[in-house]
């Protein structure tokens, strides 16, 4: 086997079909061996179900490790280097924003130039990130390397091609807290950067968040340093001489100007500075045991819930068809659920319009009757009022009513 392309995946369904045609292409006028080999590391969508279509249908060599749960990309590369049997070993993202054309030319660059153990590339510029993340990564660059002592690119990547000797390196370092990007520097090894441009996404978005990249990059710094472990002496020291000649020199003044001072405040001040300092330093010293808790465990840096390999294909072809229609199986059921879910919500919809419609029919004809009745009353006011007789007042020479005489005065 000449060449092995490890690939971790997390939630990568809108980019492998995409990938893989892209790295067929890259590779459709080379003739050596290789071997493709996907890490799913717990995706929860249906990265998995597209890998195991891909493995029954490519005639390409493709394995496929699946983790149990989503263990981190280090551990995902991690176990990729421990399944690949290349003479070259090459680590590539499955968005497409690391070309697979630039491996051949890696490989390329290994073969014409023996001098060289490892090619790894470095973005100079990215379009497809922010201004804050750039920033953000090129301090981290240049904090790591000061303080590890190690030779640190700006803007190196885990997209990179090296040989067998570097990768056995690589994986006798079975330390839990991976960072592989310090362990290539730690290993030491020739090794040539090239620059390359980040493309743009195939699909999706990027699962990396400032959050996320800092609590990596922090990781990475308490595993390849240990001066942390010394700013508590270099911060402590100075200060704790500088309260001492601060608080001589406050007492001298005070006694030498005959003024009341208030040790109380003094001392309250101090108290506040030393504790912030005292936490702090707890707190580094704390991530550095938390980490030791961890490693002396032996815990396994990935468990593997399913293992599919080239040359188990035609044993493992039954067990995946039988998985993809039970899945398959699954989707429709759950597809028949959502649709009579849909189906009973409409229906509720349309119950819960025509007993509102109802409602507020109810209310205008009570309304209607109200008015009707209101009316009604009016009319029979009126017609009581027209009804009413009327009196006229006796007056000389006139008599009331219908049949009154008019007499003549004389």
């Amino acid at each position: 086997m000449k060449l092995s392309v490890i690939v971790p995946c997390y939630n990568e369904e809108e980019c492998i079909k995409a990938f893989y045609a892209a790295y067929k292409k890259a590779f459709s006028d080379t003739d050596y061996k290789r071997e493709l080999i996907f890490v799913n590391d717990g995706s929860t969508d249906g990265t998995l179900s597209l890998l195991k279509k891909i493995y029954l249908k490519s005639e390409e060599s493709i394995n496929i490790i699946s983790f149990s749960r989503n263990f981190g990309k280090e551990a995902a590369m991690y176990a990729g280097l421990k399944a690949a049997k290349g003479e070259y070993i090459c680590f590539i993202d499955a968005d497409l924003q690391q070309r697979p054309e630039l491996i051949v030319k890696m490989v390329s660059l290994l073969e014409k130039h023996r001098e060289y153990d490892c090619i790894a590339t470095y973005s100079r510029s990215s379009k497809t990130q922010d201004k804050l993340t750039a920033l953000f990564k090129s301090s981290f660059y240049k904090i790591m390397g000061k303080m590890s002592g190690m030779d640190f690119v700006d803007g190196a990547s885990d997209f990179r091609c090296f040989r067998r000797n570097m990768a056995d390196a690589i994986l006798s370092v079975s330390e839990y807290h991976r960072f592989t990007k310090g362990l290539f520097a730690w290993v030491g090894f020739n090794t040539r950067y090239v620059p390359y441009e980040v493309a743009s996404r195939e699909g999706g978005s990027s699962k990396w968040t400032i959050g996320q990249l800092f609590s990596y990059s922090f990781n990475g710094i308490m595993a390849f340093s240990n001066k942390p472990l010394r700013w508590p002496l270099y911060f402590g020291l100075p200060v704790s001489v500088f309260g001492f000649l601060y608080l001589i020199f406050y007492l001298i003044f005070a006694l030498s100007m005959n003024r009341d001072f208030s040790p109380i405040a003094v001392l309250l001040a101090l108290l506040i500075f030393f504790s912030g300092a005292i936490l702090t330093s707890i707190g580094i010293l704390g991530e550095y045991v938390g980490k030791i808790h961890t490693q002396v465990k032996n815990r396994p840096i990935y468990i593997a819930s399913e293992v599919y390999k080239t040359e188990d294909k035609a044993e493992n072809t039954e067990i995946i068809e039988f998985q993809l229609e039970y899945e398959a199986q699954k989707e429709q059921r759950i597809k028949k659920k959502k649709e009579k879910f849909k189906e009973k919500r409409r229906k509720e919809k349309i119950k819960e319009e025509i007993e509102l419609q109802k409602q507020q029919l109810e209310a205008a004809q009570l309304e209607e009757e109200k008015k009707r009745k209101k009316q009604q009353k009016k009319a029979k006011k009126s017609n009581e009022a027209e009804q009413e007789p009327v009196t006229v007042p006796e007056d000389e020479g006139y008599s009331a009513g219908p049949e009154a005489e008019f007499e003549d005065e004389e």
